[in-house]
Formats: C-alpha cells, sequence, structure tokens
C-alpha cells in the first residue's frame, strides 16, 4: 500500500473515532449547547479559527449522520432477516407438533387393540339400583324441583366429570352428572356444604335432542366427549377411559330405550282408540241395520258375488304399510287417530326446527295443537311425557322472541311499530302479554329516540321545533294505533300505554326546552314554538289521549322563567330610557312617515285613541319614554298570552303588575327629583295616560276583572303622584328610584 492511501486511512480512521466522541458529547443528555459555545470561542483566539472550528463541527455532524443512517439500515435488515427465520422456526415447530400428535394417536390405538393392556376399574361414578332409583344423590340437587318431577325419576348412572372450555380445552370446574331414561341433569358440586343437598341444578340435556361424540387423544383432551346441542357445545372429562365408555354406552342405550318406549306407548294408544271405535259402531239401536231383523240380508249370499263389495286393493302403488281405510265408521275413526298422533313423536325436533328457521307461526301452530291435544288426555303417562318437553321448547320460542324484539336491532329503529306485531302478538298467544307489553313499549321508546337523533338541527328555531313535534306526536300516534289492535284483548293494559305516552312526552319536553328556552329568544318566540307543539299535542285526540294538560305543566317552569327574564330586562331598560329622558313631546318633523308608523303599532297594540295626543301635525304629546314603555308592555302582553294557560295567569299578571309599578316609582323619582321643574305638568300627563288609558287596556286584554286588586289598587296611584312635590334632598329620588329593585 502506498505512504498516501496509509496516511488517508490513518486519518479517515481518527475522523471515525472524533465523530463518534462527538455524536457521543451532543446526544448527552446533559449537553448544553450554549456553554459549549461559549468555551469553545474561549479556546479559540481569533475569529478564523472560530470559523475553521465550525467547518469541521458542521463536517463531523454530516458524517455522524451518514454513519447513523448507515448503522439504522443494517439493523433494519437484520431484523427482518430475523423475522423470516422466526417465521421459518414457527412453522416447523407447527409441522413437527401435528407429528408428535399423529404419533400420540397411533399409539393410543396401539394400546386400546393390545390383548394385555390394564384396565382401571377404579370409579368414583355408580350405577343406581332399581329399588334405590338414585333418590340418594339426585334428591340433593339444588333447584332440580322446579325443572323436573324428581318424585317419579328412575336415575340410570351418575358419576363426576370435569366441565372443560370447548374452545381452550381448559378445565372449568367438576360438576355431578345424573343420567335418567330420557334425560342427563348437571349439577355443580357444592364445597364445604353439610346437609343432604350438595348439589346445584346447572342444566339439563333431553337425550333425544343431542347429539354425543367421542373424542380422542388426538384432540389434545384425554377420556373426554362431547355433548352437541344445537347452538351450544358441552365438553366432558371423565376420570378414565372404562368411565367414560360406559357414559357413552349408558347414553346411547337410554336413548334407544326411550325412543322405544315412546313409540310402544303410542301404538297401545292407537289399537285402544281403534279397538273402542268398532265396539261403538258394533252396538246399534236401529233395526233396521241390525242384520238379524234385516228383511233384505241373505245370508247364502256369497260375497264374492257382490259386485259393490269392496275386496283387497292389488294397487302396486299403495302403501303396504298404512292400507286404504275401508268405508265404515269404525275403520275411519280409527285411521284418523292414527295419523293425528303420529306427529307427536317428532313434537320436540319440528318445533326446534321451527325455531331454529325463525319460523315462528309453524311453531305456535304446533304448540296450540299440542295443548290440545294434552286437555284431552291429561291423565295418560304420554302426555305427561309431551308436556315436559313442550314446557322447554316454549320457553325457547319465547327467549327467541324476546330477542326479536331486543332493541339493539337495527331493522326495527327504522321502521314502523308493524315490524314488532308478529313478535307481540304470539308472545300474547303464550300468555306473556304484560312481558310483550313491556317489550313493545321499550322498542318504541328506542324508535322514537332514533328518529328524533335524525332531525338535523335548522338555522331557525321554529322550522326545527315544527319538525321535532311533528316526528314525535306521529309516531305516538301510530304507536297507539298498533297498540291498540295488537292488545285489543287486553284492555287492562291501557294505563301501561298512557304512563309510556307520558314519559316519553317528558323526553320531548326535555329536548324541546334545550332549543327554545334560551337567553336569546323572546317571548314571541317562544310563544310560536309552545304553540307548534299544542297543535301537534292535539292531534292524540284521534287515538284517545289528551296530554295537552300535562304538557303544558311540564312546560311551566320554564315559561316562568322566561317571563320573569323579560320582566327583569323590561325594568332595567325602562330606568335606563327614564334618566336619558328629556321629557318633551316627541318630535317627527320632516318624519311623516314614522309618526303613520307609530300610530299604526299602536291601533294594533289596541291604543285606539292614540291619534287625539298628535298637535301641531308633527308632535306626539307623550315623551319618548312614555311611547317606549307603552309600546314594551303591550307587546309583552301580547307575547304572554300566546303561552298562557289558568296555572301561568297569577304569575303572568304579577308581571305586568310589576311593570306598571316600576313605571310610576320612576314617574315619582322623576317628580321628586326637582330637574324637571318646567315640565310638571307634562310628566303628569304622561303618567295620566298611562295609568288611565294603558292600564284599563291591560286589563281588559287580562280578563282579571276584580279579581287582581294590585292593579285596581294601581289606579290610585295618579291622586299620589300629583300630589307629589319636589325634594331638596336628591338621594332621596335615588332612594325612590329603587324602591321596586328592594322590594
Amino acid at each position: 500500500m502506498l505512504p498516501e492511501d496509509v496516511l488517508k486511512t490513518n486519518m479517515a480512521l481518527k475522523m471515525d473515532d472524533v465523530s463518534q466522541l462527538l455524536a457521543f458529547k451532543f446526544t448527552n443528555s446533559s449537553f448544553d449547547p450554549e456553554k459549549y459555545v461559549r468555551d469553545l470561542s474561549a479556546q479559540c483566539d481569533t475569529d478564523a479559527e472560530l470559523q475553521d472550528h465550525r467547518k469541521r463541527i458542521q463536517t463531523l455532524s454530516e458524517e455522524t449522520a451518514v454513519s447513523l443512517k448507515k448503522n439504522v439500515y443494517k439493523n433494519y435488515m437484520q431484523f427482518i432477516e430475523t423475522s423470516k427465520e422466526i417465521s421459518y422456526l414457527e412453522a416447523e415447530m407447527y409441522q413437527l407438533g401435528h407429528f408428535l400428535a399423529e404419533q400420540k394417536s397411533i399409539l393410543s390405538s396401539q394400546q386400546d387393540m393390545s390383548l394385555f393392556g390394564t384396565q382401571d376399574f377404579s370409579s368414583s361414578t355408580k350405577p343406581s339400583k332399581k329399588d334405590e332409583k338414585g333418590s340418594s344423590s339426585i334428591e340433593s340437587v339444588e333447584g332440580l324441583a322446579s325443572v323436573l318431577d324428581i318424585t317419579d325419576v328412575n336415575c340410570v348412572f351418575e358419576g363426576d366429570l370435569v366441565e372443560v372450555d370447548p374452545e381452550t380445552f381448559l378445565p372449568r370446574s367438576k360438576v355431578h352428572a345424573f343420567l335418567l331414561h330420557d334425560s342427563m341433569v348437571v349439577a355443580n358440586i357444592i364445597q364445604n356444604r353439610r346437609g343432604p343437598v350438595r348439589f346445584k341444578y346447572q342444566c339439563l340435556f333431553e337425550l333425544e335432542n343431542v347429539a354425543v361424540v367421542n373424542m380422542t387423544s388426538a384432540d389434545g383432551l384425554k377420556d373426554a366427549f362431547k355433548i352437541f346441542l344445537f347452538p351450544e357445545t358441552h365438553v366432558y372429562q371423565a376420570e378414565s377411559k372404562q368411565i367414560k365408555k360406559e357414559w357413552l354406552d349408558r347414553i346411547e342405550e337410554c336413548k334407544k330405550n326411550f325412543k322405544l318406549k315412546l313409540e310402544q306407548e303410542f301404538s297401545q294408544g292407537d289399537i285402544q282408540v281403534e279397538s273402542e271405535g268398532t265396539s261403538a259402531h258394533s252396538v246399534n239401536t236401529n233395526p233396521f241395520l241390525d242384520d238379524d231383523k234385516n228383511p233384505f240380508t241373505n245370508d247364502d249370499d256369497d260375497d264374492s258375488k257382490n259386485p259393490f263389495k269392496e275386496t283387497t286393493s292389488t294397487n302396486p302403488f299403495d302403501d303396504d304399510e298404512e292400507p286404504i281405510a275401508s268405508s265404515s265408521p269404525a275403520s275411519t275413526s280409527s285411521k284418523l287417530i292414527k295419523v293425528g298422533k303420529a306427529w307427536l313423536r317428532d313434537l320436540p325436533e319440528d318445533l326446534d326446527m321451527f325455531i331454529a328457521q325463525r319460523d315462528f307461526e309453524r311453531a305456535m301452530e304446533l304448540i296450540d295443537r299440542t295443548n290440545q291435544y294434552l286437555k284431552e288426555n291429561s291423565s295418560s303417562q304420554v302426555a305427561k311425557e309431551i308436556k315436559v318437553r313442550l314446557d322447554r321448547r316454549v320457553k325457547l320460542l319465547v327467549d327467541a322472541l324476546i330477542d326479536e324484539l331486543d332493541c339493539s336491532r337495527s331493522f326495527l329503529l327504522h321502521v314502523g311499530p308493524r315490524a314488532t306485531r308478529r313478535a307481540v302478538s304470539l308472545l300474547v298467544r303464550l300468555g306473556r302479554a304484560s312481558e310483550a307489553c313491556q317489550l313493545f313499549l321499550k322498542n318504541r321508546s328506542e324508535a322514537i329516540k332514533h328518529s328524533l337523533r335524525q332531525l338535523k338541527i335548522e338555522g331557525a328555531t321554529s322550522l326545527y321545533i315544527s319538525k321535532l313535534s311533528s316526528a314525535f306526536f306521529s309516531s305516538v300516534i301510530e304507536t297507539g294505533k298498533e297498540f291498540d289492535q295488537v292488545f285489543s284483548a287486553n284492555r287492562g293494559f291501557s294505563s301501561a300505554f298512557v304512563v309510556w305516552a307520558n314519559t316519553e312526552l317528558q323526553h320531548f319536553v326535555s329536548r324541546f326546552s334545550c332549543q327554545v328556552f334560551r337567553r336569546e329568544m323572546g317571548v314571541a318566540a317562544i310563544g310560536v314554538c309552545v304553540s307548534m307543539a299544542k297543535q301537534q299535542c292535539e292531534k292524540l285526540h284521534e287515538i284517545g289521549l289528551d296530554l295537552t294538560f300535562s304538557m303544558q305543566q311540564m312546560l311551566l317552569r320554564d315559561i316562568v322563567e322566561a317571563l320573569l327574564d323579560t320582566r327583569d330586562q323590561m325594568v332595567k331598560f325602562a330606568r335606563h330610557r327614564v334618566t336619558e329622558a328629556n321629557w318633551k313631546p316627541m318630535d317627527f318633523e320632516g318624519q311623516t312617515d314614522q309618526l303613520g308608523t307609530l300610530c299604526g303599532e299602536m291601533e294594533s297594540l289596541g291604543v285606539e285613541n292614540f291619534n287625539d295626543l298628535i298637535v301641531g301635525g308633527n308632535k306626539v304629546d307623550l315623551s319618548g319614554a312614555t311611547v317606549t314603555f307603552i309600546k314594551g308592555v303591550l307587546g309583552f302582553l301580547a307575547d304572554g298570552l300566546s303561552v298562557n294557560t289558568p296555572q301561568l295567569q297569577p304569575v303572568f299578571v304579577d308581571c305586568i303588575g310589576d311593570l306598571f309599578e316600576n313605571q310610576v316609582v320612576l314617574f315619582e323619582a322623576i317628580l321628586k327629583s326637582g330637574r324637571y321643574v318646567n315640565q310638571h305638568d307634562f310628566i303628569l300627563k304622561n303618567a295620566s295616560f298611562v295609568l288611565e288609558t294603558v292600564l284599563p287596556l291591560v286589563k281588559k286584554k287580562l280578563k282579571v276583572g276584580s279579581s287582581s286588586t294590585r292593579l285596581i289598587a294601581m289606579q290610585s296611584e295618579l291622586k299620589r303622584l300629583q300630589a307629589v312635590t319636589p325634594s331638596s334632598d336628591p338621594p332621596e329620588a335615588e332612594v325612590q328610584a329603587g324602591r321596586w329593585k328592594e322590594k
């Protein structure tokens, strides 16, 4: 290698060392850039050295960044390679585990076929003797009596099992199982319990509706078997292989015996009914139908010569197992009963199929048919067996119908109440009318809330309130019509609908109040919105429901607060106007249009003789503060009457009285102040118009008559104002001006 190359290599190595040192220093948490610059400046004698040093630092920083990027890229590539190796290793481990499981399965099967295999007879299970009936254990199951009649139970086999999770194969708990002639009862073992009750009922499996499958060791669990009961799967583990085999054999044996027993009982019932029908036919009280007394009967006649005699059918298409019934009444009756009873054997399977397919109408028809049969044959053993199985299917049907009415189902929230009619009607037929009513109303509540949430809040409050009121009360009317149709036979539930409607109205009023009763909303706008809601509420009369009074009571508090707030604002505004007024007639010189507009407003408010106050053609003989008060109080009166109710009348009258009382106090304070001595007669003229013209008009519109002593006493205040003289104490006038506020 050349000396120059060696020199460059050594310099590069030194630069790398320096870069690493600087990188370590710069990335240290205690590194202070300002202090480093100051120290560096102190070490450098001249600016040239400082600039040179800065260039070297910049060069080293760039080299450090390049070095860091290379290291990150190198580490990232190593990470990718490691991930690939891990994936390959995982695949190999999976293949190895699968291979070991297959080997274990082969060894287990070889051990089972071995002639010298050891047998483990240690078992905690015991077959129950017939005379004992397993009563020593099964009667100690808590909660079983409500599901099964334990007085007539024959326990075939029982023992301890371990319940296993069907997905993870992890043990859940230790249980005790009882195998009966038609079902299997599983009970939890109560630990540390003294006394005869040592088990608690968990579940019951009907053997005719379950499928029991043996599990091999290759499935990952030893000495276990599965019980399939749609839509659930249960896994149980026995203590040994011998116990598991005995469980499987006993379950299969019980299933066969029970099915054979039912078929025999059904067949015996058919034969018995057939014989009764024949004997009934043989006893004939009509002498003309008696063969011995019938003169047209020929004993010597050969049946083979009778062309009308029915013979055995030779039709190859006839069913050999069910021959064609004869024309005799007895044979017809026996055939009908036999065909009618055949469906009882398949009753559980048919009901399970209908429920699984959500064909609830056919399931209900089959239940009604079975109930009719049980009503006619309640004493037979077959009827008892059918009753037990029918009750369990009815419970499953009820659960399915309740799930059908679940409020979380989105499609029920977008359609009307007719979507729930099928489920509700079937629940009523099943004797669950109360539960059906509750679910129906709950479902409609969620649907109404959903429909109200879908409404968009428009810019104008009145437009949104119109849509909100129409949507809510239309939904209530539709619900009421559907409720009356579904529960027509249960008139006692009408009170439940009224309570529900009142509760929903509270939710509506709450949403209504949030949008209407706000500070920026005046009484006039509030009156428009309330009248819209009231108009929609009156539509409930078509379903025989009147909630107008209830809605008024719910809105009463908010309306009172709105009236009081408006009153306070008007009082405050009137005080400012009085202090700023110059107490001179209003001059409309050159403003003829404004004078005409003012006269039109006063006429619309009910002031008929306002034109008499016009003097000089362009002046109104009232001050601006008085005219503003008259317009405000009459406008407040008109707006308040739009929301007024008998319950609101006293509060509304008090608000009007407070406004007039405040105005009288202001007149009195102005007269006593002494600042408007020259306008004394003009101020009294304003007070006279307010108390003698405007106040009677207000009383007439309020229809208070002599019931409001406060407004009547207000008219006598004019004489007191006429006797007021200016006061020499200015603070006394201020006290008079604030007297109403303190009161």
